[in-house]
């Protein structure tokens, strides 16, 4: 059997703000994941995305999903700010600064990361059967609205007969990603 990981070079994209330098974020908040057509894989990215931060030892806390999903429960206009924050970032590509300040106050959290799944999945490329996870990612600071990193990513894992987990190809892209934030 052999294995064989693409696209570990480098990021496929990553832009960092002006204002990184300053940016030193105590607490983050943790966003659900957009998922697009990859409802499955919705929860084990959240995790994945939960398990790396904390594990890098960057915050002094990091506020998970479920822990968001819990406070959007009691708080309906948590929940209204969330949902429509998410919506306009994803739609127009800006982050709304006033959403994001009231996310900020709410969440009482220095910066907010947000997950895409970009790709998620078994296939076959030139013949070759494939695992492949892609993500995208940005952290914004919440107190200002501004995205002070974007980045995407994606790789690919060329399998005979066992098919590799998609989650380990996930933590594997989160690693790369997240070696290149700044915190």
């Amino acid at each position: 059997m052999i294995l064989f990981l693409v696209g570990c070079g480098g990021l496929n994209f990553s832009q960092v703000s002006p204002e990184a330098g300053n940016f030193h974020p105590k607490t983050i908040a943790i966003l659900p994941a957009t998922v697009g057509q990859y409802e499955s894989a919705r929860d084990i990215v959240d995790v994945a995305v939960s398990r790396s931060l904390t594990n890098r030892g960057w915050f002094d806390n990091v506020v998970d999903v479920t822990t968001i999903k819990t406070q959007t429960i009691r708080t309906p206009e948590l929940a209204n700010d969330l949902s429509s924050y998410i919506q306009r970032i994803n739609t127009l590509g800006v982050s709304d600064s006033e959403m994001a300040r009231r996310l900020h106050d709410r969440l009482k959290a220095d910066a907010l990361f947000l997950t895409y799944i970009t790709s998620w999945g078994y296939g076959r490329i030139d013949g070759n059967k494939i695992g492949r996870v892609g993500l995208g990612l940005k952290l914004v600071d919440a107190s200002k609205g501004t995205i002070i990193w974007k980045a995407n990513h994606e790789l690919t894992e060329d399998y005979l007969l066992l098919k590799p987990k998609l989650d380990h190809i996930a933590d594997n892209v989160l690693e790369i990603l997240l070696d290149e934030m700044p915190h």
